[in-house]
């Protein structure tokens, strides 16, 4: 003779595997559970979310003139941005990208420092 309540048990059993596998999982009543240790979501501003790739971009374009200038010497990079200024559009762009400013100077004196 079978269980009356079997489908209820198994229907259980169902509802348990399905909830631990889309990651939930069973708390005591009065105790903490994982909702109480999950952060609410920060919503970002769009700016924030603009200016941090943009602060990253300068900080690397700053770090690769740094170690070019270093590597090859102030002249050699002064002659190389005489170069690009008297070409087109784009280079003469690059031009002013790639200009020696007090960070990259300093930058590469540091480096300068620790490869002598």
């Amino acid at each position: 003779m079978a269980d009356p309540n079997i489908q209820d048990f198994y229907g259980r059993l169902y509802r348990i595997r399905k909830t631990y596998s889309r990651g939930g999982g069973f708390e005591a009543a009065g105790t903490l559970g994982r909702a109480y240790f999950v952060p609410p979501r920060r919503r970002r501003s769009f700016l924030v979310l603009l200016i941090r790739p943009l602060l990253f971009l300068a900080v690397f374009v700053t770090l690769l003139k740094a170690v070019i200038l270093s590597s090859i010497g102030a002249t050699a990079y002064m002659d190389r941005l005489a170069t690009l200024q008297n070409g087109d559009r784009i280079s003469q762009a690059g031009e002013v990208i790639m200009k020696i400013d007090p960070a990259t100077r300093f930058i590469a004196d540091k480096i300068g420092q620790w490869t002598h």
